[in-house]
């Protein structure tokens, strides 16, 4: 027999599905993004309240279509567990949600917590990826490329990342950057793509004292578009 409890619990969890439902459906009409429908309720609600911090047109052309969550393991600062971009398709790493970093522009006094920047950086993946030219990257062509003097070779003077992170292979970094260069993080000298999707989060979430002047006038050339009187 269901007791009234029960019955109250069953109503709960029709509303909560419901509300999913809707939420999924919006972010659909909103942003042309498929959401997988295993998705827990409680992502689904985060990633909307995130993405919504965005211009829709600015989400829709970085041309993710399908998005979802794994557990990718154990969020860490370095090692690139935080989410996983391929062919419009984005999987987030559900760990991040319960990240307690929030990053603060001490200039705009804007801010962003850890999903907020990770979602924006796996956006600038896609932006980066579907606005290249002749299939190559925005990001390893000539313009983004000297912003940091990226070279795949060796030169005098320039540098290169190596990171170990306790339990994480070594991480070498491909290319090698010039020593005047300007990154929004550390994270962002592994290469010009990761230096492209972060420069690219940082931009979005209003957090331009993160980026060197360079980088903020080539994505002033490219999204300032969409934040117009914003």
């Amino acid at each position: 027999m269901l007791t009234l409890s029960k019955l109250r619990k069953i109503a709960a969890d029709v509303q909560a599905y419901s509300d999913k439902v809707d939420v999924i459906e919006h972010l659909k009409d909103a942003y042309d993004i498929d959401i997988d429908p295993d998705t827990d309720e409680e992502h689904v609600k985060i990633l909307s309240d995130s993405l919504e911090k965005l211009p829709p047109e600015l989400v829709k052309d970085c041309g993710i279509k399908t998005l979802g969550f794994e557990d990718l393991g154990p969020s860490r600062e370095y090692y690139p567990n935080h989410g996983r971009y391929k062919d419009n398709t984005l999987y987030l790493n559900q760990q991040i949600i319960d990240s307690p970093v929030l990053i603060v522009d001490s200039d705009s006094g804007a801010a962003a917590n850890k999903f907020d920047q990770t979602l924006y950086h796996e956006l600038g993946h896609g932006w980066d990826d579907v606005h290249g030219k002749d299939g190559t990257e925005l990001s390893l062509q000539k313009e983004w490329m000297r912003l940091s003097g990226w070279s795949k070779s060796p030169i005098p003077g320039y540098k290169r990342v190596i990171i170990q992170e306790l339990g994480t292979p070594v991480l070498k970094g491909e290319y090698y950057y010039s020593p005047d260069a300007g990154f929004t993080r550390f994270y962002a000298r592994r290469n010009p793509y990761d230096d492209f999707a972060d420069s690219f989060s940082y931009y979005v979430a209003g957090m331009k004292s993160f980026l060197p002047a360079n980088k903020i006038a080539y994505l002033d050339k490219h999204l300032s578009k969409y934040f117009t009187g914003r």
